[in-house]
């Protein structure tokens, strides 16, 4: 195996920890739950919290859930410069 694909392999590895992680975090946090707020969520495994008005403990899970979002989008936008700059070391030394 080449070395760039090496180096492109660091942010398929990165992509997928931060979304293995995202949906823990997330399975925890609807585990907590109580009965009546996890109904109100979206289908497994997303658990996507519902538009409109949200209770208190609805509201403390989606604050929590758009967090981890931010936070896995972050991941994605790192990796993408990431392959920018792997194609282009790939670029400079063809």
């Amino acid at each position: 195996m080449s070395p760039q694909w090496s180096l492109a392999m660091v942010a398929v590895f990165a992509v997928t920890l931060a979304g293995g992680w995202q949906k823990s975090k997330i399975r925890r946090a609807v585990r907590n739950l109580s009965t009546a707020a996890r109904r109100a969520l979206g289908e497994g495994p997303d658990y996507a919290p519902p538009d409109g008005e949200l209770t208190p403990e609805l509201a403390g899970y989606a604050a929590l859930y758009r967090r981890t979002e931010m936070i896995v989008k972050g991941v994605w936008v790192m990796a993408l410069i990431w392959l920018a700059y792997v194609v282009w070391l790939v670029m400079g030394s063809a």
